[in-house]
């Protein structure tokens, strides 16, 4: 998870761990040999000289991303980590020529083009984390504007009023709960939270829902994964937030709100299901924004290797989110 990391100190730096850097790396150099095979001149097929290239490059960059992945935490706790990915690329294909051609004579060329094409893509993957930084800032923007919606703000300072007089206690509670949450969604984007803060975040909203919506609204909670899991901040509580504005709030009965968290094998699994009214099975528009919004989010942060999905029945909508687990202890090396 990394992804989380990655943005954290040194931004040249790409997890090596992390599965759409790897699909990147193998795509990027693939292309390379393609080109270099068509460029290339010779009497033969343009297939066979592909061949040729890939029978040394590929196993040499099999094991340069393996040797990579599992020097990952390390390296992105250098302050030069260049010199080590370089020197690992030397080695490896230095290595791999030796032992697949004892007796020929030591080749210079290919230990220089690998280290030159290291090169080469650290500064690819430079630029793109410069591009990206701005990104996830308008991503934050677009994340606070389509989950502080004006209408939540004003009709939970109108509960808050309604109950002054008669319920104080409540009224304390409905202002402490928004406080927190408008905390939240002014902290620093790209520091992670845990699955702890994150179900307390959205019990806070719930809370101050259920004070507006009343008995109508109705939560069953199935949380079953390990509370420090690490996840980006506000995850969890847009996707209760379309569950009680496009769900329960648009149905006269009302209905249960299941909130589930669990772990499958390595991955963190988050789901929250909401019923529909009248049958209808077709998401309101503010919803696919908001799924929308936190795609790129679960993009920025962890590249290829999360995933957001929704899953309609003719009277239930699910929203399920599906991330790297990693407690919060191996996040803070």
């Amino acid at each position: 998870m990394s992804a989380i990391l990655q943005k954290s100190r040194y931004l040249a730096i790409p997890d090596f761990r992390n599965l759409g850097v790897m699909l990147r790396i193998l795509l990027l150099v693939n292309l390379l040999l393609l080109v270099a095979a068509i460029l290339l001149r010779g009497s033969d097929p343009l297939f066979v000289r592909v061949l040729t290239l890939t029978a040394w490059v590929e196993p040499a960059l099999l094991l340069i991303l393996g040797i990579l992945a599992l020097l990952s935490e390390h390296l992105m706790r250098q302050r030069q980590p260049y010199l080590t990915v370089v020197l690992v690329c030397l080695l490896c294909v230095s290595g791999l020529d030796r032992l697949l051609t004892p007796h020929d004579p030591f080749p210079l060329e290919r230990p220089l083009l690998a280290m030159l094409m290291a090169l080469l893509l650290m500064h690819y993957f430079w630029l793109r984390q410069r591009a990206l930084s701005p990104a996830l800032s308008e991503a934050r923007l677009a994340a606070l504007q389509a989950r502080i919606r004006p209408h939540f703000l004003f009709n939970s300072l109108n509960a808050a009023i309604a109950l002054i007089r008669s319920k104080p206690d409540k009224a304390e509670m409905v202002l402490e709960n928004l406080a927190d949450l408008f905390r939240a969604q002014m902290a620093d984007p790209g520091k992670a939270s845990t699955l702890a803060r994150e179900v307390e975040l959205a019990r806070m909203y719930l809370a101050i829902e259920a004070e507006r919506v009343g008995e109508r609204l109705q939560v069953s909670w199935d949380v079953q994964a390990p509370a420090d899991a690490v996840l980006p901040a506000l995850l969890l509580q847009p996707l209760v937030e379309n569950a009680v504005h496009h769900g329960v709030e648009r149905s006269r009965a009302g209905g249960v709100i299941h909130v589930a968290a669990h772990l499958a094998g390595k991955q963190l699994v988050l789901s929250v299901t909401n019923p529909l009214s009248d049958g209808n099975a077709e998401p309101h528009k503010g919803n696919r924004m908001a799924l929308d919004n936190l795609r790129e989010r679960l993009a920025l942060f962890y590249d290829a290797e999360a995933q957001l999905e929704a899953v309609s029945t003719p009277d239930r909508y699910c929203a399920i989110i599906t991330v790297p687990y990693q407690p919060a202890a191996a996040a803070q090396h």
